[in-house]
Formats: C-alpha cells, structure tokens, sequence
C-alpha cells in the first residue's frame, strides 16, 4: 500500500482499529467483505481464514475510495457489511441457479500477462438482451444474476498484489438496433450502478462500452447520471468494437481485435471456487437452514 501522506495512513490504522467493535455493536457480529474475513475475532477455529494482507487491501479500497475521511469510511464500510449480511452476495454468486437466458450474459476472462490493471474482466453481452425485456420485470433477479457474477469475478483478483488487484469490465452491445430501454431496464441500472458504487469501492480500472450504435449512445448518456466523476472518467466508448483490442491486447480476435484466436466463451471461466471462508460462512447458512 502507498499512502500520500503520513495523515493517510493513520486513518487508515484507525479505521482497521474501529473494525472489531464496528462488527460487534452496529453488524450484528457480521466479519466478512469479498469473502474474505476482516478481523481476526477470538474463535480459533475461524482465525485461521484471517489474511491480513488481503484485509489490508480491502479497507486501503475503501479509504481511497473515500478520500481518507475516517467518518465516511467507517459509515461505508459499516453499510457493506450489513448490505451483505442482509443480501447475501456470497449465495448469488456460489449457490442459487440464475435464469439460462441471464447467464450467457455475463462471462469473465483472466489473463494473467496482460497489461496492468486488465488481468481480470467481466464482459457483459448485453446485446443477448434483445427483445428479452421480459428478464427485467423482476428486478431482483437480474440485480442476484448481476451482484453473483461481480462476487465471482472478486474471487479472480489478487488482492495482494496492491498495484494490479482491480478489474476491467467491457459492455457489449453489438446487435441493439432494435433495443429501447423501458422502465423496468432503467430501473434495473439505476439499481446495480447504485449497488457497485456503495458497496464496491474502487475496484474497476476500466469500463468500456463497445459496439455501441450512434444513435444508442442514450445507454452511456443514462449510466452517465448515476455514477460520480471518478467512475466517469474511467469509460471508454467504442463505436468499432474492433477496436478494443488496442486497450486489451489479449481478448479475442474477433470480434474485439485482439491478439487470442480463441472466442470469448472459450477463454470464460466457467468454474470459479469460493474462498475458504465464505464456503464456511456457506456451508454454515446451510446447517442453520435446515435447523
């Protein structure tokens, strides 16, 4: 971790100091963000799913994300917490089974020599969605569809490499001639871009939003409202989505124009393991649902 300025870094120490009582008195005991526990506790037999290194990597993303300004962090982090008590992202991710049609959506690539900060990237084909509107009426499934593969593409992330530990994220919109958003799709944005802001801090190095049509630019125009400056300045659109290939050299060829000949389904990862601690946390829901 880098921080600026010595003031930087004893908030920081302060906030991962406030974590304990934070989890006791305002969460319900609740210890985990990522999947990753972020305090030691007293249990020995839970202890031993501690990493430090990632823990640190995690509130440094949250203090960045807010500017070091202790009163914020500890809100924000105190709200991620009780968020994920109450939502259950982990369960999205690794146990529910998601509609067909929303699966082929969203597919994630990792490409470990890749440029810095492009390693790991969720693509979101979302020109699949063509006349299937009918897949946002319940909002809550696509928001579980959503939040499970953004929880998967975390398992993915190094988070002790603290110079590369973000991701990318390409918004495909190749084949929405035809595509106008409704009120139930722009609720569904609104709700997920609120979600990724609140509870994802500082995570994406990149959004790019390609193939998308000139007269489709009203889908950048919409997200553009919803997210603050920061977030902004990190898309890309791309009306030639051939062109991507100049941003991530190693995606597919076609039709990214990229160096891999291989398509994009071929190089998704398909099977992604939950980290220790959450098939703990997991397993334990399970136990207590049957009880």
């Amino acid at each position: 971790m880098k921080f600026d300025t010595k003031e930087n870094e004893a908030v920081f120490k302060k906030v991962k100091n406030q974590l304990p009582e934070l989890i006791e008195t305002q969460c319900k005991g609740y210890d985990e963000i990522y999947g990753y526990k972020i305090i030691p506790g007293n249990d020995e037999n839970l202890t031993k799913f501690y990493n430090e290194d990632i823990v640190n990597a995690i509130i440094f993303k949250f203090c960045k994300g807010y500017k070091f300004q202790y009163s914020i962090v500890v809100e924000k982090i105190k709200n991620v917490l009780n968020w994920r008590r109450e939502f259950n992202p982990l369960s999205a991710a690794y146990q529910e089974v998601h509609d067909p049609e929303l699966v082929e959506v969203g597919l994630l690539t990792h490409y470990p020599n890749e440029e810095s900060n492009k390693k790991i990237i969720t693509w979101n084909i979302y020109g699949k969605l063509v006349k299937k509107k009918h897949l946002f009426k319940e909002a809550n499934k696509f928001l579980r569809y959503r939040i499970g593969l953004m929880e998967r593409s975390l398992r993915l992330i190094d988070f002790t490499d603290n110079d590369n530990n973000y991701m990318a994220q390409v918004h495909d919109y190749k084949g929405t001639s035809v595509w106008k958003m409704d009120s139930d799709m722009k609720r569904c944005v609104k709700d997920i871009i609120s979600i990724f802001q609140d509870y994802y801090p500082e995570l994406l190095s990149a959004k790019y939003f390609v193939y998308v049509p000139t007269f489709l630019g009203w889908v950048y125009d919409v997200i553009k409202k919803f997210v603050d400056e920061s977030t902004r300045k990190k898309f890309v659109v791309l009306n030639d989505g051939k062109k991507l290939g100049k941003y991530i050299s190693n995606c597919p060829s076609i039709p990214y124009g990229g160096k891999d000949t291989k398509s994009l389904q071929e190089q998704n990862i398909a099977e992604i393991r939950p980290s220790e601690y959450a098939q703990y946390l997991l397993e334990k829901q399970i136990i207590e649902d049957v009880d």
